[in-house]
């Protein structure tokens, strides 16, 4: 928990004004479409609650007697059958603000008038023809538009059909579901982030702004082929086609190290996310909306791989620096610590072996001899001499033969080959286990030929090897370095 805090108080320092003011545009948008959304809807709530209001107030008052001086039954069946009436007669005079149950009543209204009222005979003399279905289905289409375009979300969204370009710039800024919207202001933020840390403000907004309002026109491509084209009069809303290139630079660069998997995996699941919800979430033109986002995310792609890393500012270099000076410092001041505190337990070890306090002291000499083997650079004068006194037969410490055998093995590799004979030897005096040994044997024969530490007795180890086992690979080894060494 301490290291995600530190690490959310670190992110937090990166973040510059250009970060709030983005977050605060990404939440603006998504107030705008919350108004947008929501407004008809709560009118139309209040609409139907004055609807019952008015109605209850008149079947009391009149309604009720007014069934019953004609004779007829005023019922709660009845008065459902009024009140359902009553609430038709006020929604078909366009009072309601129900956008998709007004669109049927207009189509159904526009269809009497152009079947009776003289609709058809009208667009003969206007256009000297007698109109087609086809042509009835082009003014009925306008003549729901004229109402439509009254509100901001269907007025500011671009229709492939219409072709009206200028909606191009308005109509990234509505989102057709609210999963949309939340996709887009965790990945849109994430990705934008990422990207201006390489390309810069300028270039990371510029790329955004162009393929959001391009999007537009590049599902509409899409709209035109005969699997999508059924959408080609449904609303584009969004900026999944902009949101999928920022997605595909974020996950590629030109040099592959430079991109963290997990920021490769967000941002390659947020794609996809994306995707899943336009294809089966938001209205029919977001399958097409889904189809054109994959060439958008491999045009981010080829464009993080391509794009030029920005040029550090002097301030920022500076920073750098300084960021770099304070964790070698830091790093410095964590090895002294370490290195204090590893000699401490090895004179608590020792002063608590005197004290006959033996288990007090194995704790503390095997935490001093592991934390003495990984420190860097290696104190191999100390290490010898702990070595040396922990082997002691006066030393009653009980470590099991197969630490001292690791410690050892971990010496020889640091190259400390004194300490590593002290511990190995101490390892094979204790050890039962007779292939553990050998391998001690042979390691301990090694040692003492090629680096000339009592050499005759490395040959010994060696022949002993030999002797157990003539055959294996181990006995192999130990012919040859003895066949080196003139045996």
């Amino acid at each position: 928990m301490d290291k995600f805090v530190r690490d959310c108080k670190k992110f937090i320092k990166r973040l510059r004004v250009h970060h709030y003011i983005a977050f605060a545009v990404v939440l603006g948008i998504g107030v705008f479409n919350a108004v947008t959304a929501l407004s008809p809807m709560i009118s139309q709530k209040e609409l139907e609650s004055n609807i019952e209001k008015s109605f209850e107030k008149w079947w009391a008052e009149e309604g009720a007697a007014q069934f019953r001086t004609v004779g007829l039954s005023d019922d709660e069946k009845t008065k459902m059958q009024e009140f359902v009436q009553y609430r038709d007669r006020i929604i078909s005079a366009g009072k309601g603000f129900d956008i998709d149950e007004r669109k049927k009543a207009m189509r159904t209204e526009f269809r009497e008038w152009w079947e009776i009222g003289g609709g058809k005979e009208q667009y003969t003399r206007e256009h000297g023809k007698y109109p087609t279905e086809k042509e009835f289905e082009r003014e009925c289409y306008k003549y729901i538009k004229n109402y439509t375009d009254k509100f901001l979300r269907y007025n500011m969204a671009y229709v492939p059909k219409d072709g009206e370009l200028e909606r191009l710039t308005t109509s990234w800024l509505l989102f057709p579901s609210f999963a949309s919207y939340l996709l887009f202001a965790i990945l849109f933020l994430f990705a934008y982030v990422r990207l201006c840390e390489r390309w810069g403000v300028p270039i990371t907004a510029g790329f955004f702004l162009l393929l959001a309002v391009t999007g537009g026109p590049i599902v509409g491509v899409f709209t035109d082929m005969s699997l999508f084209s059924h959408a080609n009069a449904e609303r584009y809303m969004g900026a999944s086609i902009a949101l999928a290139f920022m997605l595909g630079a974020t996950a590629f660069d030109h040099n592959k190290d430079d991109v963290p998997a997990i920021v490769r995996g967000i941002a390659v699941m947020g794609f996809m996310l994306d995707v899943i919800v336009n294809v089966f979430v938001n209205p029919s033109i977001s399958t097409a909306t889904a189809v054109a986002s994959f060439p958008a995310f491999g045009l981010g792609a080829l464009a993080g791989n391509k794009m030029p890393k920005r040029r550090k500012s002097s301030s920022e270099l500076r920073k750098d620096a300084l960021e770099t000076r304070m964790k070698q410092t830091a790093q410095r001041n964590i090895t002294a610590e370490r290195r204090v505190k590893t000699r401490m337990q090895m004179d608590t070890g020792f002063s608590e072996a005197q004290k006959g306090h033996y288990d007090a002291a194995k704790i503390n000499l095997c935490q001093a001899m592991t934390g003495m083997l990984q420190e860097h650079p290696l104190d191999t004068e100390g290490l010898k001499k702990l070595a040396e006194r922990m082997v002691s037969p006066n030393l009653f410490i009980d470590v099991p033969s197969t630490q001292w055998l690791e410690w050892g093995d971990t010496a020889r590799s640091r190259m400390c080959y004194e300490a590593a004979l002290e511990l190995l030897e101490k390892g094979l005096k204790l050890e039962k286990d007779a292939k553990i040994a050998r391998r001690a044997l042979f390691t301990i024969g090694e040692i003492r030929i090629n680096r000339k530490i009592e050499p005759e007795e490395g040959v010994k180890r060696l022949q002993k090897v030999v002797e157990m086992d003539g055959e294996d690979l181990l006995a192999k080894q130990a012919k040859r370095i003895l066949e080196k060494a003139g045996v």
